[in-house]
């Protein structure tokens, strides 16, 4: 049982939290940071200490079916990540991560939002959201700074980088991609594998069915999302993504070609992506951009297009990443070896989709 406590608000310097993903609010015992879409981490490292509890603001997910609840991967010195879903709507509450069986140590902890319901309310409301307060110790531990990779980078998708399917081998019959948000796992995609390669600290950004122009599902298209946290927040300080992120990955198309209407929608895809370039480029002037072709290869000839206009135009920090070799693996309805429903990667499909997306951009940085 925990004694007296000692509580560490989320705002203390020695917490690392992923870039670009975190809203944050308040400061000191007021201080809240929040993200609308998996793949957001907070990693934290305490000396002296038996108890760890994580404090969560459940005010975020007032009105939120218990089932639609956001879950959370957490870990404690490395061990085997133990998944949550949250269960408090309305008020705050803590999480006991550790018990307190053992003598005063140092202990690391690690904590990933793995998944959550995907509608409207995602980019308009807090109701999905994952929102944290701190931490509660036990009294006498205290923090140390979590060691943090030298390099940023910032990553937007679609469900494929959201995690859809990610833990799930087997596809069940009327099995829906959010019914069941155990299924799903931010934290297992291609991006994080591709960010560990790289020494990378990062912000996740993907969420099903967005697209870079669809508008009629529930994500506004990257070109009115990529520099906000929700509808009215942005992420941008004096127009500019801080820090600079040291690489900017791009995978999406899949959800506007399944749209697509024909030529002129092929065309409106290569006027937004491009115009999307230009408002990173604004943001972002020194960033390396890699526009990554999914693995379904839809509209692999127009990003290809995309990527030689900004090279034509002097931008030659903007790289294609084009995926064909794996694209034997990865059919519409149909399992296959690395996905289950032959689009969504599970764990091994990622880990192969991971690592090429990791070599093809070592080769462009010019590491190999």
């Amino acid at each position: 049982m925990m004694g007296k406590v000692i509580r560490i608000p989320i705002d203390a310097s020695d917490f690392l939290l992923a870039p670009y993903v975190w809203k944050h609010s308040g400061k000191g015992s007021t201080a809240r940071i929040e993200a609308a879409m998996p793949g957001a981490y907070v990693s934290a490292v305490f000396n002296n200490a038996m108890d760890i509890r994580l404090i969560l603001s459940g005010e975020a997910n007032s009105g939120c079916p218990a089932s639609a609840m956001p879950m959370i991967d957490f870990s404690v010195d490395f061990g085997p990540f133990v998944a949550h879903q949250l269960s408090h709507a309305g008020h705050e509450y803590v999480l006991p991560l550790c018990d307190g069986e053992d003598a005063p140590a140092l202990h690391r902890i690690d904590v990933y939002f793995r998944s959550a319901r995907l509608s409207k309310e995602r980019w308009d409301s807090s109701t999905y959201n994952l929102r944290i307060a701190g931490f509660d110790v036990n009294d006498g531990a205290s923090t140390i700074p979590a060691p943090r990779r030298p390099k940023t980078a910032i990553g937007f998708g679609d469900s494929i980088t959201e995690g859809v399917y990610s833990d799930h081998v087997r596809r069940e019959e009327n099995d829906a991609y959010y019914t069941r948000l155990e299924h799903n796992n931010a934290r297992t995609t291609w991006f994080p594998l591709v960010c560990s390669a790289l020494g990378c600290e990062y912000g996740q950004l993907g969420s099903g069915g967005q697209g870079m122009l669809i508008r009629h599902l529930q994500m506004p298209p990257l070109t009115d999302t990529w520099d906000k946290y929700g509808k009215d927040d942005s992420r941008l300080v004096g127009a500019k993504l801080l820090p600079e992120p040291d690489y900017i990955f791009c995978a999406m198309g899949t959800n506007d070609a399944v749209a697509d209407s024909g030529p002129s929608g092929k065309r409106d895809l290569v006027d937004a992506y491009l115009g999307w370039l230009v408002s990173v480029r604004r943001a972002c002037p020194a960033s390396r951009v890699f526009c990554i072709v999914p693995p379904l290869g839809l509209l692999a000839e127009e990003v290809a297009r995309v990527v030689s206009i900004a090279n034509e135009r002097g931008d030659r920090k903007v790289h294609l990443i084009d995926t064909a070799p794996l694209r034997h693996l990865f059919k519409v309805n149909v399992a296959t070896q690395a996905a289950c429903d032959g689009v969504h990667p599970h764990g091994y499909g990622n880990a192969l989709l991971g690592a090429f997306i990791a070599a093809e951009a070592e080769k462009a940085i010019g590491r190999v």
